[in-house]
Parts: C-alpha cells; sequence; structure tokens
C-alpha cells in the first residue's frame, strides 16, 4: 500500500511536496513529525475523506468503507453506559469476525468489566480512550487509522491502547497508520517510521 507524489497546499502554504510513503503491513505505520507539519491531512488523504489541495497517486489502498479511522477528538454518546456504548460498535461490523485477541481479553477483564456499567460521561479521558479504541479494533476493516490515540491519556493507559492497536498488525495483519508525538511509548513495538 502506497502513496506516491502526494502533496498538498493550503492557500499559500505548501505542507509536503511530491512524498512518496509506503506503509507496512508486518510493522505499526507511525507518522511524525511537528505541529502543522500535516500528519492529520496525510490521514484524511489516505481514508478519503479530503483534504482539498491534496494530490497524489494512492497504490492498493481500499475505499473508505474498508477503513477504520479514528479522529483524534472522538465524539461520543456521554449518556451510553460502556456496555452501549460497545454493542454499538459490535453492530457495524460482522459479529461473527469479531475477534478476542490476549491484549483485548486482558483489556476486557480488567479494565472494561469493572466500569462496564459506567456512562461514558463519567470515565476519565483515558477511560473513554480505552473504550472508543477497543471499540475500533473489534470493527472488520482492511486498514485502521488512528490519530494521536493516547494523546491526553496518562503513562498507565497509553500501553494498554498501543498494545490493542498493535494486536491488529501481530495477530490480524491488518494494516495501521496512526500519529504520534510520542516515540518513547512506542520503543518496545516494531515500526515503520514516516516523518514529514
Amino acid at each position: 500500500m502506497e502513496i506516491k507524489n502526494y502533496s498538498v497546499t493550503f492557500g499559500n502554504r505548501q505542507l509536503s511536496t511530491n512524498l512518496n510513503v509506503s506503509f507496512s503491513k508486518s510493522k505499526m505505520n507511525i507518522v511524525m513529525g511537528a505541529n502543522g507539519a500535516g500528519k492529520s491531512t496525510l490521514l484524511d488523504f489516505v481514508a478519503g475523506v479530503g483534504p482539498k489541495g491534496a494530490v497524489g497517486e494512492k497504490v492498493e489502498i481500499p475505499s473508505y468503507k474498508k477503513i477504520a479511522y479514528q479522529l483524534q477528538q472522538v465524539h461520543f454518546f456521554p449518556t451510553l453506559t460502556v456496555a452501549q456504548t460497545i454493542e454499538f460498535y459490535t453492530t457495524l461490523t460482522d459479529k461473527a469476525k469479531i475477534k478476542m485477541y490476549e491484549n483485548a481479553q486482558t483489556v476486557r477483564k480488567n479494565i472494561l468489566d469493572p466500569i462496564w456499567d459506567t456512562k461514558m460521561g463519567q470515565l476519565s479521558g483515558g477511560e473513554r480512550q480505552i473504550v472508543l479504541t477497543y471499540g475500533q479494533c473489534l470493527l472488520d476493516k482492511e486498514v485502521y487509522i488512528f490519530d494521536e490515540p493516547t494523546s491526553g491519556v496518562d503513562e498507565t493507559n497509553a500501553p494498554v491502547i498501543l498494545s490493542m492497536i498493535n494486536d491488529l498488525v501481530i495477530n490480524e495483519h491488518k494494516i495501521v497508520i496512526m500519529t504520534s508525538h510520542h516515540s518513547d511509548q512506542l520503543k518496545q513495538f516494531d515500526l515503520n517510521l514516516i516523518t514529514l
């Protein structure tokens, strides 16, 4: 899966010029760069949701229907419980294709079960991010994109989120693309680094 000759312009500002990117299926693909470098813009282009001013050739990138895209600011229904939120995610995919790997099972047992009947609006930011990432990982897609999934998450919960995401690569052999400012959190994983 590749992007060739990718360029993006906002008004008079050129973010990227003739960028070529290859995405690995055997490693987490981590897009890194300074604020304003165009990390989220690149994710939007891969996902097929914009942006205007972006051009490039997509090679073997599936349609947006086969891509799960978790934005940095995820909207959620604060009055739904954790159980109801996870049930919502399961309605978005074929339940027969939902697989629970070791890390996800551990998350369900140790983190989600104790808060299962708690409303999303009553959770901490880190707990909400775990619930939403867990739900995203249940979806049956070809490509999974996460924009800063550990932003605002403490050092206890960040590894939980990253382990669930890495399971998609190791156990399901999916393509995972993620932006991150925290290279120290990723040292234990096999990475394909993309720097903007």
